[in-house]
């Protein structure tokens, strides 16, 4: 999400905000609407990640064939697409980008469970810590989301996105070899990215809830919460599962 006036993020983040305000508005007069609440919010997240936890679960015991997995992740994909640009259909499309991107995760982490059954539980850990982490240290005020911090985040996210498309055309990092050039770009850049994501959108959550953004607002500001966990889940399972 991304904000208006002097304010700057990426262009996706700023785009996603000025829809949460023009698509459920913002005001300071008194209304009987009930307004968006970032603990609401922050409650959905919870839900939505418990969702993807137990479709992923699910998939992970029924082990279900490549082509269904496919199918799953052309859901995800559509439903995150729909639930941005589409705000209005967040609180359908993000359930269901829940189940179809859980089935494919817990699908996807069944591979990093091959030699080490540890891999998978501490990812989620290592996800749920970090979600909280997050928002403690923007909620005391340690980390601060400014408007050079979202800069930042653009550049970064831009940048990795280059070393990403670079990485998989054969290039690697000089003095590193090609296994480490993909845990540095795939797991740890991609992680730094994905919690500086996740810094800026607990700034717009509250940045909505501030502007008087209508409570239906709330799911589309779960479901951009949701990517950037769902960033930090894939980084850290890189992470955590070394080669594999």
């Amino acid at each position: 999400m991304a904000v208006t006036g002097r304010t700057t993020g990426s262009a996706g983040s700023r785009q996603n905000y000025s829809r949460l305000v023009s698509t459920f508005g913002g005001s300071s007069t008194v209304t009987d609407a009930p307004p968006l609440v970032a603990k609401d919010v922050l409650d959905k997240v919870l839900l939505l990640a418990a969702v993807a936890v137990a479709s992923g679960a699910a998939t992970a015991a029924l082990k279900p064939a490549p082509g269904v997995m496919l199918a799953a992740l052309l859901v995800a994909f559509g439903a995150g697409l729909m639930g941005i640009f589409r705000p209005m259909q967040a609180r359908v499309c993000a359930p269901l980008y829940a189940v179809a991107m859980g089935s494919v995760l817990g699908w996807l982490s069944r591979f990093y469970e091959t030699g080490n059954s540890a891999v998978v539980p501490l990812a989620i850990l290592g996800t749920t810590g970090i979600f909280f982490g997050v928002l403690f240290l923007y909620r005391s005020g340690l980390v601060r989301v400014t408007n050079q911090f979202m800069r930042v985040t653009l550049a970064g996210g831009l940048g990795l996105l280059v070393m990403m498309i670079a990485t998989l055309l054969g290039l690697r990092i000089p003095y590193t070899s090609h296994d480490l050039t993909y845990l540095i770009v795939f797991g740890v850049l991609y992680l730094v990215v994905a919690v500086m994501n996740l810094f800026v959108d607990f700034n717009f959550v509250y940045m909505a809830q501030r502007a008087g953004v209508r409570k239906e607002g709330e799911w589309f500001a779960a479901l951009s919460i949701i990517f950037s966990l769902v960033m930090v889940y894939l980084a850290l399972l890189r992470i955590l599962g070394g080669r594999r």
